[in-house]
């Protein structure tokens, strides 16, 4: 009995000791285990994803594997692998495809004050960088100062490694730009080059003068953003995820704002929203898909429903196999049960040995918007919100105002996602299953929705808040 005591106080004991051992990000790998991850995510990345050469072939992505595992000459931390881990799978051209830390990393480094860039800032014309928040001591330093160089590294260079790990459909580079804008590039640039203590940071000023400023890091724990200055306006009706509202009643301007296709009331909101624009007689709708990066397919087929007067269908596919009982391919029970829903009751063809389904859509006649519709989108219009902006173009002729989205302009890789681990780091890289078509008459060039207006921001534009795109619609209006 005592002998059967002292072996369970032990088990608690040495269960207690591993439970305080945190995991250490600094932990280095060896090159052989390294060289052994890329293997295996080249391998699964191919086998797994649903379109991997559709901007790459297979011997031009093999070749970069190879060069990347030249490089790879001395044992890495888990960060620096992911580094390269993210070059190769953005190689691909899917922006639905990434990299993300092992579990044990995320955990450590949530509560893990790091040294990081004490600015925040913006990106104009693709590789001019400047300030939108000054977080450190350095008073000298105003917003809307460009950023010339920092620890020497010139600018644009900074950008071209930093997009160079950024996933995107396709050659969009937008995407990159718009995602790597305010607290998000000083994470990058460290991502790239490590956390230092101080950064040295060569600035234009507005006068055009330049100088150079050694700036102490901020804890990542006490990062803070100050968001561009924004127009308030006032909402007819609003959830979480957008709203709605009438800009100029005299011109007959209405403004639905969507940041993510899902969200509580959906249904209701846009009822509700379409009714009213029908009975005050709106005659110019603006749907505003800046910075919306997608959602739920059928929410944004719901909205579409609204503004198509024809029944819509959208096809996706993927190979014929049973990669979803895969124990490689790691998925919720959700997710790896949704195939089998699909089977059972989606409608379905079989088309060139890829299994293919369709979500249907059909036109909600009560309070259908007949007018002109605008389109706003950047970068950020990704997924779902690129499927929108090239449906209301194409088949309702809408008028597109902004930038390239980031979201491809005939389809992506979407619907439901699985991962991978990678053996030794645990690294995941996260693949979708499916491909979707938007089904419009449109060559895919590896590019987002061309907008029929583009639209250029200058840093005084995005400091004072000045809505270019809406300016342009009010201009066309006119």
């Amino acid at each position: 009995m005592k002998r059967y005591l002292c072996l369970v106080f032990l088990l608690i004991c040495l269960n207690q000791y591993s439970q305080k051992v945190p995991f250490d990000v600094q932990k280095k790998y060896s090159i052989k285990e390294i060289l052994g991850d890329i293997d295996y995510a080249e391998k699964y990345l191919i086998k797994f994803h649903p379109d991997p050469f559709r901007y790459i072939s297979k011997d031009s992505l093999h070749a970069f594997v190879l060069y990347t595992k030249s490089l790879i000459d001395t044992p890495l931390t888990e960060m620096q692998v992911r580094f390269y881990i993210k070059r190769i799978v953005a190689k691909i051209g899917c922006g639905h495809t990434d990299v993300g830390a092992s579990k044990k990393y995320i955990k450590a480094v949530a509560k893990l004050s790091r040294p990081a860039l004490p600015l925040n800032t913006f990106v104009i014309d693709t590789n001019r960088l400047f300030i939108l928040n000054n977080l450190s001591k350095d008073s000298t330093i105003y917003p809307g100062d460009e950023i010339i160089s920092i620890d020497n590294r010139p600018v644009r260079n900074i950008l071209s490694t930093i997009y160079s790990v950024s996933t995107s459909d396709g050659y969009n580079t937008t995407y990159k730009k718009q995602g790597s804008k305010f607290q998000w590039f000083k994470y990058y640039y460290s991502f790239c080059y490590g956390f230092k203590p101080t950064y040295a940071v060569t600035i234009k000023h507005k006068n055009h003068r330049i100088t150079t400023h050694t700036l102490e890091a901020i804890s990542t724990l006490k990062d803070t953003l100050i968001p561009p200055r924004k127009d308030t306006v006032i909402c007819v009706a609003k959830t979480k995820t957008c709203n709605y509202s009438v800009l100029k009643d005299d011109q007959s301007v209405g403004v639905i704002d969507i940041n993510s296709f899902k969200g509580r009331n959906w249904s209701s909101f846009f009822k509700k929203s379409f009714r009213d624009i029908q009975e005050k007689k709106i005659e110019h709708l603006v749907i505003d898909l800046r910075d919306n990066g997608g959602g739920q397919i059928n929410d944004g087929l719901s909205m579409l429903s609204y503004l198509l007067d024809e029944t819509q269908y959208l096809p996706f596919d993927r190979k014929a196999n049973l990669m979803m009982f895969n124990p490689k391919y790691k998925m919720g029970i959700g997710n790896r049960l949704s195939p089998l829903v699909f089977t059972l009751f989606m409608p379905k063809t079989f088309h060139f040995n890829r299994l293919r389904y369709y979500f249907i859509s059909f036109p909600k006649k009560k309070y259908a918007f007949k007018g002109q519709t605008y389109v706003l989108v950047n970068g950020r219009s990704f997924s779902m919100s690129a499927v929108t902006a090239s449906f209301l173009k194409y088949k309702k002729n809408a008028i597109v105002i902004g930038e390239e989205t980031g979201g491809n302009v005939s389809g992506s890789n979407a619907v439901i996602s699985g991962k991978i681990n990678l053996p030794a780091s645990k690294i995941q890289v996260f693949i979708p299953m499916y491909h979707l078509y938007h089904q419009i008459v449109v060559k895919n060039e590896g590019h987002g929705l061309m907008p029929d207006y583009q639209t250029h921001y200058t840093s005084d534009d995005v400091l004072n808040g000045v809505d270019i795109d809406l300016i342009k619609v009010f201009d066309l209006v006119k």
